[in-house]
């Protein structure tokens, strides 16, 4: 504990001597004139001012609505079968239908035929044959994931 406290401890100090350095070096110029030293005190001012209030901006379209655009707290229409937000009775998808689960039993096995021929890669050490083998079945965890639920 004592070790890690010295540690962070000369990291602080190392930080400190660091950026010292970097200042010590003639990093602001002195105003020589007037309208210089106006416009160094309004630079100041403006780079020292608070930062405005983020507002959510309003739309319009041909007149129509005033609305306030926020991406999480619209939902726009619950009704279309397209939609994201819609209830789910009327839904375009309809998961686990049935070609999809042909097709995802089918590449399923495909992936899973592929694992046993590892064994004989490995033994003859064929590493090209083996990592286009494993690459070859790469959705084998997509459909795995299809299979198990939620």
């Amino acid at each position: 504990m004592a070790r890690a406290s010295a540690l962070s401890k000369a990291l602080v100090a190392a930080g400190a001597l660091m950026a010292l350095r970097l200042l010590s070096g003639e990093t602001f110029v002195t105003p020589k004139q007037r309208n210089e030293a106006a416009a160094a005190m309004a630079a100041a001012m403006v780079a020292a001012s608070a930062p405005a209030m983020a507002e959510v901006p309003t739309f319009s379209v041909f007149g129509f609505g005033s609305g306030q655009s926020d991406a999480y707290s619209q939902n726009d229409n619950p009704i279309n079968p397209y939609s994201q937000f819609s209830d789910g009775s009327d839904t375009v998808y309809q998961a686990k239908n049935q070609p999809e689960m042909e097709r995802r039993t089918k590449s399923l096995k495909a992936g899973l035929k592929r694992f046993e021929d590892t064994p004989g890669y490995i033994q003859t050490k064929q590493a090209q044959a083996l990592k286009s083998n494993l690459q070859e079945s790469n959705s084998l965890r997509q459909d795995l994931l299809y299979f198990s639920g939620a």
